[in-house]
Parts: structure tokens; C-alpha cells; sequence
């Protein structure tokens, strides 16, 4: 490379770093992880990119990047072990396979590593784990009660086949937990004393579960019904931080610590009306009622674009759990009047009518970096509903 080209390469680099000094976003740590990338520095794009998750998880272009970083290194062990389960096929092989995925978050195709090992290996305790683990990040993000359902089903199968297996009681008890059911989840932390008596934190969190439990006695519901109710309130039986674990937040988990400042973001949302390109903008909560808008006058009333977002919304929504591809978190269709783009955060909707001179994929990130700047911290006790 000549020196020309080096220099020009450093100030681009140097102008980004200082740009995510001044005002740090998903797009600005996306710029610097990508332009990363194209100089070859795929380590320091990596890190880049999974800074900007830690402080903006929902970034759906700063997960691309670590997932194409990711899977850049990782390519060749995937392909030897794909190899292996071919030629010589053991649960250690499927279960390090199905790891890579994970990590790599394609938890599909973790899922259908998993579901092919438990095949083979019906007796072997680490398929079914791997897809209890999956099921419940899933729920804990989504809210969906197929994943919750599954996850327990799953995981019930671990303890069956190994009762000592710690992770699995622990993984069952958080389940219980989130859903509701505590007679069951002291059942399985029990169980976890039993086989771990120094567990300080579940010792701790026991003695505060028997506390309540003198106050307010809980009786034994179907957990199927318990996960559907889950489902349609939007809202965790109980706050997900008060659960002691031993597992680390899987990729995005940390999505369910953050809350949405609505009042803040009512307005961002009404500013984007303004841009230039965009027709219509508005805000749904969870009823489908309207918290801010703007529209041209020119286009779709407010209570039609309202009432076309929520049907479009729906439908997605419906096709996601047929698909089992998890909650709805963008979708675009385009109509007469021109494309419309649905996001969901948060159980709020936000849907966009948009035209030339305006892309989608930078409408995309207009609406990323809006929804990051209202982002705080907080316990999530339904943050998603």
C-alpha cells in the first residue's frame, strides 16, 4: 500500500474515532467497525462492535458486524466439525458445533444442530440443555410462550436423564420464576442446594422466596397457561434481576435491562415526520392507541395510517410465530402511497411512511440511533410489554 493511501486511510479511521468521542450511536460505532473491517483490522472491528452492543443491544447493523467478524474467524472450525458430524459423529462434536452458532447467534441453526444430536444421541443430556438454554434467552427477549414451553420441555429432559445436572434445576427455576410459578421454582433451587450446598446466592434468594411465600401462598397452574398469559400481558410474572444465576447473559440478553424513555421518544418520533422523504410517522403502545404522529396532510389520515400500521404489525407478528423466527422487529411492504417500514421496541410500535429521496436502510438507522438516544438502564419487570 503506498504511503499516500495510508495516510488517507488513518485520517478516515482517526475522523470516525473522533466522531464516536463526540456522539457515540449505533451508525457511528458502525461506520468505524465497518471502515475496520475494509482496512483489514477484523479484531478491532470485533470490539468495536461489541462496545456498541454493550451500550446499544437492539442495533441490528452493529450485530451484522460482529456476527460477519465473528464468523470470519471461526469459518474453518465450523467447517471441520461439520466434517466431523459427518464422518464421525459424537455428542461432543454436535455440542461444540452447536456452541459456534450460538456464539455467532444463528440460533437456528443451533437449534437444528441440537435437534439432530438428540436424535442420534437420545440419551445424551447436552442437546436437550443447548436447546433449553436457547429457548429461554429467546423467551426472555421475545416473551413468546412456544419458547417458554419448549424451554421447559427441554430442560425437564436434562433432569430426567442426569439429576444432578445443576445448570438444568437452575435453568428450570428461572423459568418458573419469570412465569409465575414458585412453588415449582423452589422445588428445582432446592434441588440445586441439594447438589451445590455453598450456592450462596440461591441460599440467599431462597430465604426471600420463603418470606414472601408466608405472605402470599401460591397454588400449582399449568405452565402452559401460565407462558400464555406471559404472552398476551407482555409482562414477567416476576423481575428478571432479582433471580440468582450461574449463566452469563447470552448475545443481546442485555436488551432486557434497558427501558425506552417514551416521553422522549414520542417527540423524536414526531420529529421524523419532518425529514425529508418521510410522509408519515407515528407511535403505537401496546393497544394499539396512538402516543405521537405527524403526517403531511397530503397522504393517509392519522387514524388510517394508525389502523394500517397495526394490521401490518399483526400480521407480521402472526407469521413470526407460525415461522418460529421470534418477535416482529422490522418489516417493510410497499403500497401505493409508498413503503411503509414497522418496528416494534419494546412492545411500542413505530411505523413510517417513506419515499424518494429517502432509503429504507437509512430510515433503518435514523430510527436505530432515535430509539438508542431514548435507552436507559432499568430492572426489566415487563419493559418489554
Amino acid at each position: 500500500m503506498k504511503i499516500g493511501e495510508k495516510l488517507k486511510r488513518w485520517r478516515d479511521l482517526s475522523r470516525l474515532r473522533s466522531r464516536l468521542r463526540r456522539d457515540a450511536s449505533p451508525s457511528a460505532y458502525g461506520d468505524l467497525a465497518e471502515r475496520l473491517i475494509s482496512a483489514g483490522s477484523v479484531e478491532e472491528a470485533l470490539a468495536v462492535a461489541e462496545e456498541g452492543l454493550r451500550a446499544f443491544p437492539d442495533s441490528e447493523r452493529l450485530a451484522q458486524v460482529r456476527l460477519f467478524s465473528k464468523r470470519g474467524r471461526l469459518t474453518g472450525q465450523i467447517r471441520r466439525l461439520r466434517d466431523d458430524v459427518l464422518r464421525r459423529p459424537t455428542p461432543v462434536v454436535y455440542t461444540q458445533l452447536a456452541g459456534i452458532y450460538r456464539e455467532l447467534g444463528s440460533h437456528d441453526e443451533a437449534l437444528q444442530t441440537a435437534q439432530e444430536c438428540a436424535e442420534r444421541f437420545p440419551l445424551n443430556e447436552n442437546p436437550y440443555l443447548i436447546q433449553g438454554e436457547i429457548r429461554l434467552e429467546r423467551f426472555l427477549l421475545d416473551v413468546i410462550a412456544r419458547d417458554a414451553i419448549l424451554a421447559e420441555q427441554a430442560l425437564r429432559r436434562v433432569t430426567r436423564i442426569n439429576g444432578h445436572n445443576v445448570k438444568a434445576h437452575l435453568l428450570l427455576a428461572e423459568l418458573y420464576w419469570l412465569t409465575g410459578a414458585v412453588s415449582a421454582c423452589r422445588r428445582h433451587l432446592r434441588s440445586v442446594l441439594t447438589i451445590t450446598p455453598t450456592a450462596r446466592d440461591v441460599q440467599d434468594f431462597m430465604r426471600q422466596l420463603g418470606q414472601a411465600d408466608a405472605q402470599q401462598p401460591e397454588a400449582e397452574e399449568d405452565f402452559e397457561e401460565l407462558a400464555k398469559r406471559i404472552e398476551e400481558i407482555g409482562t414477567f410474572a416476576n423481575a428478571t434481576t432479582e433471580f440468582p444465576g450461574l449463566r452469563s447473559p447470552a448475545p443481546g440478553e442485555v436488551r432486557s435491562r434497558t427501558r425506552v424513555d417514551v416521553d422522549s421518544l414520542k417527540l423524536e418520533i414526531a420529529e421524523l415526520g419532518h425529514t425529508e422523504g418521510v410522509r408519515s410517522s407515528i407511535l403505537l403502545d401496546k393497544d394499539g392507541e396512538i402516543l405521537a404522529d405527524c403526517t403531511d396532510g397530503m397522504g393517509l389520515t392519522r387514524k388510517q395510517f394508525g389502523d394500517l400500521v397495526t394490521s401490518v404489525s399483526g400480521t407480521a407478528d402472526d407469521a413470526s410465530r407460525r415461522m418460529d423466527t421470534g418477535a416482529l422487529v422490522r418489516v417493510e411492504i410497499e403500497t401505493p402511497a409508498g413503503s411503509i417500514m414497522v418496528a416494534r421496541v419494546r412492545g411500542l410500535t413505530i411505523g413510517m411512511l417513506f419515499a424518494e429521496p429517502l432509503r429504507a436502510d437509512r430510515l433503518w438507522e435514523i430510527l436505530q440511533d432515535s430509539v438508542a438516544r431514548n435507552m436507559s438502564a432499568a430492572d426489566r419487570e415487563g419493559a418489554h410489554a
